[in-house]
């Protein structure tokens, strides 16, 4: 347990230095965490019984993140937002297609198909939410990236001790057996409760951040239950390893993966 804390802590801090700092420092932790995540969900669907190409999957992983994190001027404007999301989906199917023609014309090589193109999208697409919400605004996106934490880790925190304390409910036995409906409410409120003492803070809103705070709590847990659910098909216990006691980074990040996108399009009627 003590390492698994200070490990947290450690991590923790350096992360929120990065999410605080943008930049290339930013994008390249978000290359390397998606890269990593990446290499987790093949070995997920792997063992799952799916058949994906883990060097393909790597090469359109860099892709997306490259074509996210740098703006990439065309006359006087730019390319069209979100035009590496279709290419880079569209290269994929196009690829994996050309490599599974020599296999047969049978359902699992559409499956294998399907699967490689879901393993861009989680967990790498859901990454990139990290560097849109930065790139929100220059100067003050950083505030909605630690408002988005915020609500993320005291979720998963108030569902954890009041979980342990007061959890007589299940809540999704066969996917997480130690999870509690008593739990996930008190995660939902802690998590809503963090999120608005630090957007107070940072001066957002009041009542965005109470709806704001609520979606992307309740988000949030539905992305652990989506991990789990992963996680029981492949018989797995944790996705990988990454830092000590926390299991691999599909463990640490799978809330923010449902939470993020979540934070990112409310924002815009903050933009509004």
């Amino acid at each position: 347990m003590k390492i698994r804390i200070l490990s947290g802590i450690t991590g923790g801090i350096l992360f929120l230095f990065l999410l605080i700092k943008g930049g290339a420092l930013l994008a390249v932790a978000v290359g390397l965490l998606s890269l990593l995540a990446t290499r987790e969900i093949c070995r997920l669907c792997q063992k799952a019984g799916l058949e994906v190409n883990l060097l393909l999957a790597f090469f359109y992983t860099l892709i997306m993140i490259i074509g996210e994190a740098i703006p990439w001027p065309v006359g006087s404007g730019g390319l069209p937002p979100g035009v590496f999301w279709g290419l880079s989906f569209w290269a994929l199917l196009f690829t994996t297609f050309l490599f599974s023609i020599g296999k047969g014309i049978t359902q699992g090589s559409l499956v294998s198909i399907f699967a490689q193109s879901f393993v861009l999208f989680y967990p790498v697409f859901l990454f990139t939410y990290i560097l849109k919400i930065r790139a929100l605004d220059p100067v003050d996106g950083w505030k909605l990236l630690l408002f988005a934490f915020a609500v993320i880790w005291g979720t998963d925190t108030g569902a954890y001790f009041i979980g342990s304390a007061c959890g007589r409910t299940p809540l999704a036995p066969r996917l997480s057996p130690h999870k509690t409906v008593e739990g996930a409410v008190g995660g939902l409120v802690v998590g809503t409760l963090a999120g608005v003492l630090l957007g107070l803070v940072l001066q957002l809103p009041l009542f965005w951040l109470l709806g704001a705070g609520l979606l992307t709590s309740f988000a949030g847990q539905v992305g652990d239950l989506f991990e789990s659910f992963l996680k029981r098909i492949a018989g797995l216990k944790d996705s990988g390893v990454f830092m000590p006691g926390h299991g691999g980074v599909l463990d640490r990040f799978d809330s923010a993966l449902f939470a993020l996108p979540v934070v990112y399009y409310l924002s815009f009627l903050l933009i509004s």
